[in-house]
């Protein structure tokens, strides 16, 4: 976590791992519903590839996760509660 000049914590890194198991999955998206930028990014894979993603995301309170998957023209998603604790520590 981060913390502001007087140490209090202020916002997570909240560690994240995403593996499509979609066949042909070609990108996967990240949003985090409360942030204020809820888009976090896009991961592009060639064909072949493993659609892993092992990333951090800066999260400053309790909200869901969506991962949205396209994968042979078709969109797929998936989505997970990130609790953030008192202070901004996820988990």
């Amino acid at each position: 976590c981060n913390g502001d000049r007087d140490g209090r914590l202020t916002r997570a890194q909240v560690p994240v791992d995403v593996l499509s198991k979609v066949p042909a999955t070609d990108i996967v998206y990240l949003f985090v519903d409360k942030n204020p930028q809820p888009f976090v990014g896009s991961f592009d894979f060639m064909n072949g590839a493993e659609p892993f993603i092992s990333t951090r995301i800066k999260m400053g309170e309790t909200s869901n996760l969506r991962v949205v998957v396209r994968a042979s023209g078709k969109h797929f998603v998936a989505t997970r509660e990130i609790k953030v604790t008192i202070g901004g520590c996820g988990t």
